[in-house]
C-alpha cells in the first residue's frame, strides 16, 4: 500500500489493509510519515503504532506532494525501485497523484501488478487548462500499465471508461465511512446515557460551546478540511461578514499553511471574533453533532469524506457545485422535498450567502435536510465499499 503521505493511508485505507490481511497477505506500507500530512505528528505516531500492532511492515518513503522540484520525485523513485527489488510483492495498491505515478512506473518495470485509486482526477469538467496539460497525458499514458483503475465518483468513472485504457476500471462509492459512528443519538439513547453518566448529554452542548467560546444561542457553521487554497475557506468567511449577524459563528477544523492568513482575513472583515480554528482534531463526532450547518466550499473534490461524515451526522449541507459534492448532495433548488441541502456556484458567491441565510432562518429546513442526508448516505457506508474492494482484490489475484 503506497501513498505520498501517511494521512492518506490512515484516513482512507485501514479497512483495506485489514481486508488484505484477512485474505492472507503480509502487508507493507510505504509513505511519507514525516512531511506533508494533513494531521499532526501525534496522530502519525499513533498511526505507526497501530500498523506495528497489526504486523504491517512500514517503510519511510520520501514521496513529495508536488512534482517540483523534480529532484524530490527522482529520489522517491529510486527509493521505491530499491524497495521493490528487495521484496517480492504480489501486487501494489497505490494512491495520490505523485505517489500513483511513481508506483505505477516502478511496478511496470518490475512486472508487478498494480491497483491505482484515483481520489479525484485533477482534470475534470471546469478544471484549469494547466491541469489538463499536466495531468491528463500522464494519466492516459499510465492507464496502459494499470491493472485496475478505481474511481471514487461517477463522473471520473464515466470519463475513465471513455478515455482511459486501464485493463479494468471499477467504481466504488467513496472510501466508506462508519455511518453508525456519526449518527445523531435518538431521544431514547440520550435518556439512557443520562442515567449512565454523571454528565447528561443535555450539558454536552454547553461544554462544547464553553470550549470554543461560542454563545449558547449562536448558530454554528462548520467546515472540516486542510487549511489550503483548494478548500476555499475564505469564501465562507466573506459570506459570514456579509450576513452581518452576531449570532453566527464559523468553526474550521483542520491544519495547514493558511492558518495565519485566514485569521488575518477574518479580522480584516470584522468577523475575527466569530471564527474558530482549533486545528487538526482526531475525534470529530462531537464537533459534527454540535454544529447547525455544514459548509463545504471546495474548488475540487473527488469524494469528500468530511461531507459524508456530516451527512451521517444529520447536518444540512451547503456545498460548492462541483464533482463529488454533486454526487452526494441532492440540491434543494431542484426538489425542496428530496434534498439534503443547497449547492452554490463558485462563480456566484451571493448564492452561498443566500443559502446560509435561508437555512439559518428556518430550523425546520435544517432538520428536514439533515434527516434526508442520513438516509442518502447509507449507500456510501463502509460495508458497501468493503464488499466492492474485496471483489477488486480477488480480481487482481486472478491477473497472474
Amino acid at each position: 500500500m503506497l501513498a505520498s503521505v501517511a494521512s492518506m493511508i490512515d484516513q482512507f485505507n485501514m479497512p483495506n489493509i485489514r481486508l488484505m490481511q484477512e485474505m492472507g497477505y503480509e502487508v507493507h506500507v510505504a509513505c511519507n510519515f514525516k512531511e506533508g500530512n494533513t494531521c499532526d505528528m501525534q496522530r502519525i505516531r499513533k498511526f505507526q503504532k497501530t500498523l506495528q500492532k497489526l504486523g504491517v511492515i512500514r517503510h519511510q518513503w520520501d514521496c513529495p506532494r508536488s512534482v517540483l522540484p523534480v529532484s524530490g520525485c527522482c529520489r522517491a523513485y529510486m527509493q521505491l525501485w530499491e524497495l521493490t527489488g528487495r521484496y517480492h510483492y504480489e501486487w501494489i495498491h497505490c494512491h495520490s497523484p505523485i505517489g500513483g505515478v511513481l508506483a505505477r512506473v516502478a511496478a511496470h518495470r518490475r512486472g508487478i501488478r498494480v491497483i491505482y485509486t484515483a481520489h479525484g482526477f485533477h482534470f475534470y469538467q471546469g478544471a484549469p487548462w494547466k491541469n489538463w496539460i499536466l495531468y491528463y497525458p500522464v494519466e492516459k499514458l499510465l492507464a496502459h500499465c494499470t491493472d485496475v483503475l478505481i474511481t471514487v465518483n461517477r463522473e471520473d468513472y464515466m470519463f475513465a471508461k471513455k478515455n482511459l485504457r486501464a485493463k479494468k476500471i471499477r467504481y466504488i462509492p467513496g472510501v466508506g465511512i462508519d455511518i453508525k459512528k456519526f449518527a445523531v443519538k435518538t431521544d431514547d439513547q440520550e435518556e439512557k446515557s443520562c442515567r449512565e453518566s454523571s454528565v447528561c448529554p443535555a450539558s454536552q452542548a454547553e461544554i462544547f460551546r464553553r470550549k470554543y467560546q461560542i454563545p449558547d444561542q449562536a448558530k454554528i457553521l462548520l467546515s472540516v478540511g486542510e487549511l489550503n487554497e483548494g478548500k476555499n475557506h475564505k469564501m465562507v468567511i466573506t459570506a459570514l461578514a456579509e450576513l452581518k449577524r452576531q449570532d453566527v459563528y464559523y468553526l474550521i477544523c483542520g491544519q495547514g499553511a493558511l492558518y495565519d492568513e485566514l485569521e488575518k482575513y477574518a479580522r480584516s472583515l470584522g468577523v475575527g471574533n466569530c471564527v474558530r480554528m482549533p486545528g487538526f482534531l482526531e475525534e470529530l463526532v462531537w464537533i459534527y453533532q454540535n454544529a447547525d450547518i455544514f459548509v463545504f466550499p471546495s474548488l475540487r473534490e473527488g469524494m469528500p469524506v468530511s461531507l459524508m461524515e456530516a451527512m451521517a451526522a444529520g447536518l444540512p449541507c451547503v456545498v460548492s457545485d462541483i464533482r463529488g459534492n454533486r454526487e452526494l448532495i441532492d440540491d434543494a433548488g431542484r426538489d425542496l422535498v428530496c434534498s439534503g441541502g443547497i449547492r452554490f456556484s463558485l462563480g456566484h458567491p451571493e448564492q452561498l450567502h443566500n443559502a446560509l441565510r435561508m437555512l439559518l432562518d428556518h430550523a425546520s429546513l435544517r432538520q428536514k435536510y439533515g434527516r434526508y442526508n442520513q438516509k442518502r448516505i447509507k449507500r456510501y457506508g463502509q460495508e458497501a465499499v468493503q464488499r466492492r474492494m474485496k471483489m477488486i482484490y480477488e480480481e487482481i489475484e486472478k491477473c497472474k
